[in-house]
């Protein structure tokens, strides 16, 4: 494999701004108002001419809306994650698979595993369907679940009815943040939105 040189990453680098901006159908003037910054400054993000700091680079992704994860991915793993064609064969998908799993945390590590294989009485595999088909559905059905969800296990912890209150337990906070932010993002007309408290 030839070595990527400097120029190669920052070009790749840009990408992130110039593909997450047209994704989210925003002009460059809009994120130079929004971040408080030149229309000059996002030019030159975008051509790779400078870069955001981190703070900006996270405010970028607020302000679009937008996870930021599959664009840091493409950049950092270009032959994982780089092209849509990266997952036709089995093996590209295990090898991706375990990358993410690797870079998840200890707790979401414990979440994945009490999804796949804890006492709460449901299949993994219809977990993963009800998940899928959870995404597929527009922000507006998904704030409106993830409220009934999140008050649900509210009433049950409060009456002692949880079914393995014992094992992992939800993030409260992350899921009301993402309420939250899901319902700021149905309300400004947006299809999806991005957690920086995640």
């Amino acid at each position: 494999m030839i070595e990527e040189s400097r120029i190669d990453r920052v070009k790749r680098f840009s990408k992130i701004w110039w593909q997450s901006r047209a994704d989210a159908k925003k002009s460059q003037e809009y994120m130079a108002l929004s971040l408080g910054v030149s229309k000059k400054t996002i030019q030159n993000w975008e051509k790779g001419t400078s870069s955001p700091d981190l703070f900006q680079g996270c405010e970028w992704f607020r302000v679009l809306g937008l996870n930021p994860m599959p664009y840091y991915l493409a950049f950092l793993y270009p032959d994982t994650f780089g092209t849509p064609q990266a997952f036709d064969n089995e093996d590209a998908v295990e090898k991706a698979l375990i990358l993410l799993i690797r870079q998840s945390s200890a707790a979401e590590k414990k979440e994945l595993l009490f999804l796949m294989s804890g006492h709460h009485g449901s299949s993994w595999h219809s977990l993963l369907q009800m998940f899928t088909a959870h995404c597929h559905t527009s922000m507006r059905s998904r704030v409106t679940a993830s409220r009934v969800i999140l008050e649900n296990y509210e009433m049950e912890e409060k009456t002692g009815t949880l079914v393995c209150p014992q094992d992992i337990p939800p993030d409260l906070n992350t899921l009301r943040s993402a309420i939250s932010q899901g319902k700021n993002a149905v309300q400004n007309g947006e299809v999806s939105y991005f957690d920086p408290t995640a």
